[in-house]
């Protein structure tokens, strides 16, 4: 009993250090976003830097819209509305492609394939945005067939875009920010609101860890004291 009270209590020590570590690294990452949110954006002439020197930035990009690769990333609710992430290509000048997502559109309920209206422009476009490591995924249904660019996707993957596009794009994808009468919507959760909350998610798994080691450590002091007081009643 006494030695799987000690792993007992080790185990959730180490959990619940795992998870304040976790929450830790969070609010080291917040304080990037942050400063890289105060500054301004980060541009940059010919090839661009590593990807993860710009992760977590806001950056400004030139380049021209690929509008025949773009694909729709769908479920995300907006308002209580139910849409897509418009995620288009952008090919800079020295021929890099990254992945931008444009903003939400609503989506049509009578037929949820036809993609409303929206509109691209042509030529050179400038755009900010913030460089994310992803967009958030969502438990996949069973896509069937193979994936293809104009159509609607359930979520983001590198690997399954490069082959179906023919391109190679960055591994990061940029929230567009900047202005664009293009009937999208940018209305783009606060990244530390979303960041605040994992932190707190953290801290709880931490708290709920560190609980249960106090709760085994007491409810191992308590039998053992009644196991001995019992023992001590029978040698009586």
């Amino acid at each position: 009993m006494i030695v799987a009270a000690i792993v007992g209590v080790a185990i959730t020590l180490l959990l619940g250090n795992w998870q304040t570590r976790r929450a830790e690294q969070k609010i080291a990452l917040q304080s990037q976003i942050d400063q890289a949110m105060r500054g301004a954006p980060m541009s940059w002439q010919g090839a661009p830097p590593p990807v993860p020197d710009l992760l977590w930035h806001r950056l400004e990009l030139h380049g021209s819209w690929q509008p025949n690769d773009v694909i729709y990333l769908d479920n995300r609710p907006y308002q209580g509305r139910v849409g897509y992430y418009v995620v288009m290509p952008l090919r800079l000048a020295d021929g890099t492609i990254v992945l931008v997502n444009r903003g939400w559109l609503v989506r049509n309920f009578e037929n949820r394939t036809q993609i409303e209206p929206y509109t691209t422009a042509q030529g050179r476009v400038e755009i900010t945005g913030l460089a994310l490591p992803e967009e958030a995924r969502f438990m996949k249904l069973g896509q069937n067939g193979t994936l293809k660019t104009n159509t609607i996707w359930e979520n983001l993957d590198f690997d399954a875009y490069a082959k179906a596009s023919g391109h190679t794009p960055l591994r990061f994808i940029l929230r567009q920010d900047s202005f664009a009468s293009d009937g999208l919507v940018r209305d783009w959760p606060d990244r530390g609101a979303v960041l605040e909350s994992q932190i707190d998610r953290n801290r709880g798994y931490a708290f709920q860890w560190y609980a249960l080691a106090a709760l085994i450590v007491v409810l191992s002091l308590t039998y053992g004291i009644r196991n001995a007081r019992n023992a001590r009643q029978a040698r009586s």
